[in-house]
């Protein structure tokens, strides 16, 4: 089993970093800043887990290691410069964002045979500040996609099916379920993706732009804007030549508001305390998607727009 390597010391970051000091997998976390790096989690459970003392600068890995990028989109090009050099033995690199456009920075600064993985999670983690410093605090059991980007064969659905793929990459997720279950493989990772775009795209700049947690965009208030996002998603979705049905994609966005009711978005949190928003990674996105293929998305431009207006 390869070691964890987990940049930043974001909310799901230190949760994975949690959750492997609890099940007994090697990691080590890099922040960008030592001093906001929570120093516990706790649990629902009401379980508290001690995290391990920040390391300061990267170091060269093995390739059996698995470098974990659990940062904003806009941070991660900044990101792998500063590891780039320390990935002379290529070690599996695992995206894990919000929003969309990782993959790109990643292929062009790795390159288009680098053995990457891309990632989605549905746990929930709140980082909090403390008078005692910082903590995460687990707030919503999920799982994990994940998947590689150019893999084109019949899908595995569970973990024992890996030997369909190249195994350093069966390793890594292997590993990465063993820290933080359930990890489910996905051969059309960027479908998972993109389903994940059309959920963020609804929830994260309504709740942002109301102050609202996500329960409240069920409303019937906001049902004609999260109709009109849904169906500008589905066309540009179904433009790069995924299958998507705009009822569907509205159901299962209402269906995640409610299981996560009580929760504050990420875009949220981020207005709420002066931090940059995925925005442009989100609504954004496809924004930039339907400009390429000339498709006309008011809606997202509208709330690309108002969010950037807001004064953080």
């Amino acid at each position: 089993m390869g070691k964890l390597h987990i940049v930043g010391g974001g909310a799901i970051g230190s949760l994975v970093a949690a959750s492997a000091q609890k099940n007994g997998v090697p990691y080590d976390c890099y922040p960008r800043d030592m001093k906001t790096m929570p120093s516990c989690a706790h649990w629902q459970n009401g379980q508290t887990t001690a995290l391990k003392p920040a390391t300061p600068s990267p170091i060269v890995l093995p390739k059996s290691d698995v470098l974990i990028f659990p940062l904003k989109v806009y941070q991660l090009k900044a990101a792998l410069l500063q590891w780039l050099p320390y990935l002379t033995q290529q070690p599996t690199v695992v995206l894990l964002h919000n929003g969309m456009g990782g993959l790109e920075v990643a292929r062009d600064l790795l390159g288009g045979d680098y053995p990457l993985l891309l990632a989605t999670t549905s746990h929930g983690a709140l980082k909090v500040s403390t008078s005692s410093g910082f903590h995460v605090k687990y707030t919503g059991v999920g799982a994990t996609q994940i998947g590689a980007p150019n893999i084109n064969k019949p899908s595995p659905q569970t973990l024992a099916d890996l030997s369909q793929i190249a195994p350093q990459l069966a390793s890594a997720i292997a590993t990465l379920d063993k820290a933080l279950p359930p990890v489910q493989y996905q051969n059309n990772i960027l479908k998972a993706l993109w389903t994940k775009l059309s959920v963020n795209a609804v929830i994260n700049p309504l709740t942002a732009l109301h102050n609202i947690q996500n329960k409240h965009i069920a409303k019937p208030e906001f049902e004609q804007s999260r109709i009109s996002i849904c169906n500008e998603f589905t066309q540009v979705a179904d433009a790069y030549g995924l299958d998507f049905d705009a009822l569907s994609v509205h159901e299962n966005v209402l269906s995640v508001a409610k299981a996560t009711g009580e929760n504050y978005s990420s875009m949220h949190q981020d207005v709420a305390h002066g931090r940059q928003t995925e925005i442009d990674a989100i609504n954004g996105y496809i924004v930039d998607m339907a400009t390429k293929k000339g498709i006309p998305v008011p809606e997202n431009t509208l709330l690309v727009e108002r969010v950037k207006a807001l004064k953080l």
